[in-house]
């Protein structure tokens, strides 16, 4: 019979075993970080990577900071790993944490911002401190009010793609369309028309999927399950290492060709810088184009050609995904909410009646348009949690936060609490009828202070001049397919349906041809 002592000696198994009794007990020490907080947790294991795979597992992800809130309260720690996290559901420390102590939490996360590939970590959402606050500076005046009139005229020629790939779909199809298709294809030119003058024509549905369509259907095949991030979760210091590697979480062909395009585009303006007649996102970046000598002498504003590369990249992608789904998301109300689209579209009748045409001044007038997207974005959020993390050790209404300490903000939870909202997974637009009293706290879909989404007005534009075009040309009706509301939603990289679901366009009598 075979011993242990036959296949190692008794020194070797001492030194296994007071290896693992080691391991155990650091385990234990940094599990035990939020008994000496007083902050009741989550309790961690190995196999949940701290307390990670739920909070972020396809099916309990949602569900997830609303049940933690009912057995904690507003405040709880988690795991990433090893590293504490501190979510809080309180409005009240949260709008002093993202706007009156925002010097103390400048930044979304120290660690997994340089896993998006070389060029994506110079985009706004990964950088840090006084390069965030630079390239923020450079970027933000094209977000103005006479940048986005000017850029209508685009959302409103491109959204007359749609109409004809929908009246084609009408003709062939009895009006039956794929939503997510149709609406991140609009984005997708929307965005690649107003801020690069580069035309994408994703909508012609009589021709093959163009390229650019493809591979930004690629960006976001991946998903957060790799070895290596659950390495990077438990060792977070290897992440410069992952860095060199010029390791990506996103789908490595996909980033090469919006690299490459971004280059050509960059290319095409620096041989021929008088063929621009408009001023767009890509000009001013490269108008505002430093050497990385001037930035480490300590400009304050200006782009380095990777930065411009990297944002560049991430509004492309950010259009195609996020504006689109949206748009989507929306598009479904109103097909199972007939009522509520009767009553949107006679307030677009009312406005072309009067203005006659979709404009940037016109369609500021279409309010209960915005009540419907704002409850569509509050009922689908489009993103799960946000995050801060404390630069110096604070105490904000009797909590200390520990410097370094991530703060895990619960956005999808936030905005599906009963305690304020009522009947929270229903379409109810009259409760955004006075955005005045909606506390930004509790919905904040892009964000919130100082480090919110820099294309939220140009995002929400888009999505509403999109939609009363199309409103106002069709109604939009449930497929065979259609799930019933609400939507059920999953979680790889970005927020999703669990079906890829169809709608059905139908040709209004009274709309202009």
């Amino acid at each position: 019979m075979i011993t242990p002592l036959d296949i190692l000696s008794i020194e070797t198994w001492l030194l296994i075993a007071s290896v693992v009794l080691l391991i155990r007990y650091y385990l234990n020490y940094k599990w035990s970080y939020f008994e000496r907080l007083n902050i009741p947790y989550e309790t961690p294991s190995v196999r949940e990577i701290g307390s990670m795979r739920t909070a972020f597992s396809r099916d309990k992800a949602f569900d997830f900071d609303n049940e933690c809130k009912k057995k904690h309260g507003n405040i709880w720690g988690l795991f990433a790993g090893l590293s504490p996290c501190i979510t809080i559901h309180d409005p009240d420390i949260l709008r002093q944490i993202f706007i009156k102590e925002f010097s103390t939490f400048p930044d979304r996360k120290k660690t997994l911002s340089k896993i998006s590939g070389k060029e994506m970590n110079s985009g706004l959402s990964n950088l840090h401190g006084k390069q965030w606050k630079r390239v923020r500076s450079t970027m933000t005046p094209t977000f103005s009010s006479s940048k986005l009139k000017q850029m209508c005229g685009i959302i409103d020629w491109c959204t007359g793609n749609t109409v004809d790939a929908l009246n084609r779909k009408i003709e062939n199809n009895n009006g039956v369309f794929n939503s997510k298709e149709i609406f991140s294809r609009l984005s997708l030119d929307i965005v690649c028309s107003a801020a690069f003058s580069t035309n994408a024509h994703s909508q012609d549905d009589r021709v093959e999927e163009p390229e650019i369509s493809k591979h930004a259907k690629r960006m976001f095949s991946g998903n957060l399950r790799s070895p290596l991030l659950f390495l990077l979760f438990i060792f977070p210091q290897l992440e410069k290492l992952v860095e060199k590697f010029n390791y990506s979480i996103f789908n490595k062909e996909g980033l090469n060709y919006f690299k490459k395009l971004s280059h050509h585009v960059i290319k095409q303006r620096q041989e021929n810088p008088h063929g621009q007649t408009r001023v767009d996102l890509m000009q001013l970046m490269l108008d505002s184009e430093v050497s990385k000598d001037k930035i480490k002498e300590g400009s304050e504003k200006g782009m380095t050609k990777a930065e411009i590369v990297g944002n560049s990249m991430l509004m492309i992608l950010a259009g195609y995904e996020n504006t689109g789904n949206v748009m989507s998301w929306t598009a479904y109300n109103f097909a199972q909410h007939p009522d509520i689209q009767v009553k949107v579209q006679e307030e677009i009748d009312e406005m072309m009646k009067i203005h006659g045409k979709f404009d940037y001044q016109s369609v500021t007038n279409l309010k209960f348009l915005d009540m419907c997207i704002n409850e569509t974005l509050r009922l689908y959020m489009p993103i799960l949690k946000n995050a801060r993390v404390c630069d110096n050790e604070i105490t904000i209404n009797g909590l200390t936060i520990p410097k370094g300490v991530l703060i895990s903000v619960p956005s999808y939870g936030l905005a599906h609490d009963p305690e304020y909202w009522e009947e929270p997974y229903k379409f109810k637009p009259e409760r955004m009828r006075d955005m005045n009293q909606i506390d930004p706290m509790m919905f904040q879909p892009f964000g919130a202070g100082p480090r919110n989404c820099i294309g939220i007005r140009f995002a929400l534009m888009e999505i509403k001049m999109s939609l009363a075009k199309l409103l106002y040309s069709f109604t939009f009706k449930p497929a065979e397919n259609t799930p019933n509301p609400p939507l059920k939603f999953t979680y790889a990289l970005v927020v999703r349906p669990v079906v890829d679901f169809n709608l059905v366009a139908v040709p209004r009598n009274s709309a202009a041809t």
